[in-house]
């Protein structure tokens, strides 16, 4: 980009301005009434002010060009970065007050001690151009700002400035944002200023109105409030609405084991080979929420896990966009869509594995703001985070990667290369060290775990084609809205740090699909696709928080501004198309969460017979045998109850080891099981076999059907009990005990 006096644009800052041509009889602009007068430094030594870390002071905008600046403050092509934007403006100020500022005179005649002009020529004339407070000198000069531009500067790997590695001024003891300030700024949808006559006072009830919209917009506590309010509301209909799922039986099953064996010495089963979690993080939580509440106790916890993801999303998206709109539109999409819903209602480690990486990410945000030393204990804080979700649920691995260069980019963005690099290896190495310790004090077990749920997980039946339409049932609209949203960044060049932060956060929704349509599972696919909407959704709501600013431009385009029309509409209409667009994504979620909380059937019927019929030294054999462990628990030991899906047994006879269906036809042949409970749903074909098996032998007999129906349609429960009491002796013990993995 060439300097400013050459006649092209001038460098790009928060916002981007068209450059206009040099007019022999500059006219003044329109002032903004509401824009404070930058304090007067003192002229013998001026000293820049320190913005406070919270809000920092407006910026003094003046015809001054990046080639006017030092080396360590332009970037390629004059251009101003932006992670120096403080120091600049500070630059700019003292340089107008010691009436240098665009060439030579201050405006205003040089008024007695340096008074720097605000956008006016008042009672002097400007040498080489004019001190404006954000308008370019030159007929007909308007404000190209637009919703969510920024500057395309980039910091040169490698480039110190003044001495100090990364562009960063330790003297100034100044911190710039993550990544430029994308909020609109006040008049951005007005129409500009005419150059041949004296603006007239807009209608006082079009300037109430838009006050109180941009109020509305500017405001900080209420909106979020309200997304976590209706979240609330969207996941509390779900929470007492069904039974526990096989999955919840598990998990709050195991939970209970772990209490008791922590708090009782109690013997405790060898259930970390199955599962694909530790067995020791989520758990025992959950079996505390069960302690307390039930299983609605259990649930309520998932939904704290969730809010507190959502609050993260906000404020992740805030500070990596600088934007309360994007900020908002991203926290509603997530919140209010089906998967977010249903696992607010779902007692499993993936809310507790979701919230951590949601914290993760924002520690690591947050740390980009912060000196060295706070810094660095973020980013290990956010490490640990990351490794806590791992342990909670081993699938939520797969985006770590999305963690750590969302995080890396963005202190990349703010302070060079080679912070960036340090925090990428900070994060890894402080999440491989408790990960590989866990891992070597665990044992084994936890090996086979990882390994047989996780790393090499059977593959499934299911084509590729099954699992794209699930996933696009369930997130496809968080999909399509931030690729849409990467690349209306990509098209704005604002940086190749920027563009690579955007699309690692849209990427991470195909993740998920990804990984299961390679092993043709749909196992849990509905809730991971949820983890990867997450980090879309940062996209997703900038896209949307963009509408007003994609309308005004099309308005411009059009030549509506010189025809008189006003660009107010474009505010109104975009953020009307931005509420309609998640409202409806809320809508579909609602049926979305419907349609996945009835895959299973009430249970409850089932128990309460079964409750009657069971004995404590029994083995029974269930198709969803954690529902029995859960709901019975007290009534017969986790380790007496069998399932329908792995299944290994040793003859009494010949010693030998069989599986799964002949398995089930010795056992039942020598009356092993006290009670078969089958219910012709996942395993329909085993449960076939096993009434086959049953028919042959006068052992079992059929004492109470129980019908039920899910959202495949009606089905019933059989319960099968032994008559006789055959003489067992401890060769016929089965040789080992197994359970779904999941």
């Amino acid at each position: 980009m060439a300097a400013a006096e050459d006649g092209t644009s001038p460098p790009r800052g928060r916002h981007r301005h068209r450059a206009q041509p040099r007019s022999s009889k500059p006219e003044p602009s329109q002032p903004e009434p509401s824009r404070p007068e930058p304090s007067r430094p003192e002229p013998s030594r001026p000293e820049p002010s320190q913005p406070e870390p919270s809000r920092p002071s407006p910026p003094v905008r003046a015809a001054v060009t990046a080639a006017q600046l030092p080396g360590e403050f332009g970037g390629p092509g004059g251009a101003i970065r932006p992670y120096t934007r403080p120091i600049v403006e500070r630059a700019i100020v003292e340089r107008a007050t010691d009436g240098h500022a665009a060439g030579g005179k201050a405006a205003d005649g040089q008024a007695a001690g340096g008074k720097v002009a605000d956008g006016h020529a008042a009672g002097g004339k400007a040498a080489g151009g004019k001190a404006a407070d954000g308008q370019a000198a030159g007929e007909g000069a308007a404000n190209e700002q637009a919703f969510g531009e920024h500057a395309a500067g980039e910091q040169p790997a490698g480039e110190q400035a003044n001495g100090h590695p990364n562009g960063r001024l330790a003297a100034a003891g100044i911190r710039s944002d993550t990544l430029p300030d994308w909020r609109p700024e006040p008049g951005i949808f007005d129409r500009p200023a005419s150059t041949d006559a004296v603006p007239q006072a807009r209608p006082a009830r079009a300037t109430e109105a838009s006050a109180v919209l941009k109020r509305l917009l500017s405001a900080r506590g209420w909106p979020l409030a309200l997304v976590l309010a209706i979240q609330a509301v969207l996941s509390l209909r779900l929470v007492w609405n069904a039974t526990a799922y096989i999955d919840e039986g598990l998990y709050l099953s195991v939970g209970h084991l772990e209490l008791n064996h922590f708090l009782h010495h109690a013997a405790m089963p060898n259930v970390a080979g199955f599962m694909s979690g530790s067995p020791v993080v989520y758990p025992p939580l959950a079996a505390l929420a069960d302690d307390i509440g039930g299983l609605a106790g259990a649930r309520l916890l998932s939904l704290a896990f969730m809010l507190i993801a959502t609050v993260a999303l906000h404020a992740v998206t805030r500070r990596l966009l600088s934007s309360r709109p994007a900020a908002f539109f991203a926290a509603a999409l997530f919140a209010w869509l089906g998967t977010a819903q249903f696992l607010g209602a779902f007692a499993t480690y993936d809310a507790m594995a979701l919230m951590l990486l949601a914290l993760a990410t924002w520690l690591g945000v947050r740390a980009i703001e912060l000196e060295d030393g706070l810094r660095y204990t973020l980013v290990c804080g956010a490490a640990l985070c990351m490794a806590a979700a791992d342990a909670a649920k081993y699938a939520a691995a797969l985006f770590n990667p999305v963690v750590i260069v969302a995080v890396a980019l963005a202190a990349w963005r703010a302070d060079g290369r080679k912070v960036g690099l340090d925090t990428v290896g900070a994060m890894v190495l402080t999440a491989a060290l408790p990960l590989t310790l866990g891992f070597d004090l665990a044992g084994s077990s936890y090996g086979q775990g990882i390994t047989s749920t996780t790393l090499t997980r059977a593959e499934g039946t299911a084509t590729v084609r099954e699992v794209l339409d699930l996933s696009v049932h369930a997130t496809g609209i968080i999909a399509v809205l931030a690729v849409l949203g990467a690349i209306v960044i990509t098209a704005r060049r604002p940086g190749w740090t920027t563009v690579l932060v955007a699309w690692a956060l849209a990427g991470a929704v195909f993740l998920a699909p990804a990984e299961q349509a390679r092993i043709h599972t749909l196992t849990s696919l509905f809730k991971h696709v949820g983890y990867g909407a997450w980090f879309a959704c940062v996209i997703a709501g900038y896209l949307l928080a963009e509408f007003p600013a994609l309308l005004a431009r099309l308005s411009r385009t059009a030549g509506a501004s010189a025809s008189g029309a006003r660009p107010r509409w474009a505010l109104l209409a975009g953020t009307a198309a931005g509420a309609a667009v998640v409202l409806a994504a809320g809508a579909f979620g609602v049926t979305v969460a419907n349609g996945q909380h009835d895959t299973w059937p009430d249970s409850r019927p089932m128990i309460a017979d079964l409750s009657r019929l069971v004995r404590p030294t029994g083995i029974y054999l269930v198709e969803d045998p954690n529902v029995v462990t859960y709901y019975l628990r007290t009534k017969v030991p986790f380790g007496n109850i069998d399932d329908t899906y792995v299944f290994d047994y040793a003859d009494p006879r010949t010693h030998k080891t069989l599986i799964n269906d002949p398995a089930y036809a010795d056992a039942i042949r020598h009356a092993y099981f006290a009670g078969i409970v089958l219910a012709f749903g996942d395993t329909f074909a085993t449960d076939q076999l096993i009434v086959k098996d049953i028919s042959q032998d006068n052992t079992y007999r059929l004492v109470n059907v129980v019908p039920y129906r899910d959202s495949y349609g009606p089905g019933q429960y059989q319960i099968w009990l032994r008559v006789s009491q055959p003489q067992r002796s401890e060769k016929s013990k089965r040789a080992g005990h197994r359970h779904r993995k999941r």
